[in-house]
C-alpha cells in the first residue's frame, strides 16, 4: 500500500478534540484534511450547494466512494471504537480513508475495503471494526497515532475480489438510489466482489458522468434529495427521497384554427354569447334623431327649418 494515501478522523484527549491526520508512516501522522472529501459536487446552478462529505452521516457506518481526475477516494465513516470511547467518557468514531491513482490495481484492493466495510455495515463481518480498534490510539493528550502494520494486515485477510465482465452493462450503468435495506446492501456487496467499477454511468438528470461520488451508503441524510442531485451510481440511505423534476415548457405558441367560412354558413362563425357590434353610421344617426326631437319639443326652431319672414303692409289685400 505503498502507492495509497491514507487518512484517519478520530479524537484526542484533549483540546484538539476530533480532527484529521494523514498518516505518512509510523512517525510522521501530521494534521492534514484530505482535499476530496471538500470537492463540490453540487454547484450553485442547482441552487443547493453541497460537498463530498455533506453526502453522509459521519457518526453512523457509512460507505463513500468517489472518482475525480484519475484518483479514487474511499471513506468508511462512523465505526466506534469501544475502548476508547470507555476511557473518554463518551463514544468516540472514527472515519478512515484511502486515496489512490485510479488503475485496475488500486481499485481491486479499495473494492476488497468496500465490500468488507458492508459486511461490518450488515454486521456480518467485523474485520473492519477489529482493526480500527486495534490501529488507533491515543497519543498524548493532543493527537492519536496509526499503526500501518495492522492495517496492511487486515487487507491481507480480508476476501478477495474478482472482475467479471458484467451480463448486461447496460442496466448496470444504470443508477440506483433507493432506501437502504440488507437486501440491496447485499446486491452491492456482490458487485463490489464480482465486478469493476463502471467507468461511466447514467445518472438521475440522464446525463452520462465519467467522474464524480459514485456510492453513498450512510443513515440519515440532511437533505433527502442530496444523493439524486449529486449525480451518484448506487445510493442507498434510511430517508432518501426523489426530487421533483422540472418541467419545462415548449416556448412555441399554438396556432389556433378557425373554420373555413366554405364549410359553415356566416351565422356559424359568429363566437357564440358575444354582443354583435353596431355599426358607428346608425349610433351617429340615432344621436342626430334624438337632438331634433328635443328641439322640437322645447320649442327651438328646428335647425333644418327656414327662418320666418314678417309680412309687409303692400302685400295686404284689402
Amino acid at each position: 500500500m505503498n502507492n495509497f494515501e491514507i487518512y484517519v478522523k478520530t479524537s484526542a484527549i484533549g483540546q484538539t478534540g476530533i480532527h484529521w491526520r494523514s498518516i505518512e508512516s509510523e512517525e510522521r501522522q501530521p494534521v492534514e484534511v484530505p482535499s476530496l472529501i471538500k470537492l463540490e459536487v453540487i454547484g450553485k446552478e442547482n441552487g443547493q450547494i453541497a460537498i463530498v462529505n455533506d453526502l453522509i452521516d459521519e457518526v453512523k457506518p457509512s460507505l463513500l466512494l468517489l472518482r475525480d481526475n484519475k484518483k479514487l477516494l474511499l471513506e468508511i465513516t462512523g465505526i466506534e471504537s469501544p475502548q476508547r470511547s470507555i476511557r473518554m467518557g463518551r463514544k468516540v468514531f472514527n472515519s478512515m480513508v484511502w486515496i489512490a491513482d485510479d488503475i485496475e490495481e488500486n481499485e481491486v484492493l479499495l473494492r476488497k475495503i468496500a465490500y468488507s466495510a458492508i459486511q461490518n455495515i450488515l454486521q456480518k463481518d467485523f474485520l473492519l471494526r477489529e482493526m480500527i480498534e486495534k490501529s488507533v490510539e491515543f497519543y498524548g493528550l493532543e493527537e492519536f497515532r496509526v499503526n500501518l502494520k495492522e492495517v496492511n494486515e487486515y487487507i491481507e485477510h480480508i476476501e478477495p475480489v474478482d472482475s467479471h465482465q458484467f451480463s448486461d452493462l447496460e442496466s448496470y450503468q444504470q443508477y440506483q438510489i433507493e432506501s437502504k435495506s440488507s437486501e440491496r446492501l447485499e446486491k452491492l456487496a456482490e458487485e463490489f466482489r464480482n465486478y469493476p467499477l463502471p467507468k461511466e454511468w447514467v445518472n438521475w438528470d440522464g446525463e452520462t458522468k465519467n467522474d464524480g461520488v459514485l456510492i453513498v451508503v450512510t443513515e440519515n441524510l440532511e437533505k433527502r434529495t442530496i444523493l439524486h442531485k449529486a449525480g451518484v451510481w448506487r445510493g442507498f440511505a434510511t430517508n432518501v427521497e426523489e426530487p421533483a423534476k422540472v418541467v419545462v415548457e415548449s416556448t412555441e405558441k399554438k396556432t389556433e384554427v378557425l373554420p373555413s367560412m366554405e364549410t359553415f354558413p356566416p351565422e356559424q362563425t359568429q363566437i357564440p354569447n358575444q354582443p354583435i357590434p353596431i355599426p358607428w353610421r346608425i349610433i351617429i344617426m340615432l344621436i342626430v334623431g334624438v337632438i331634433v326631437i328635443l328641439f322640437i319639443i322645447l320649442g327651438f326652431p328646428s335647425p333644418v327649418q327656414a327662418p320666418h319672414q314678417p309680412v309687409k303692409d303692400s302685400q295686404i289685400q284689402l
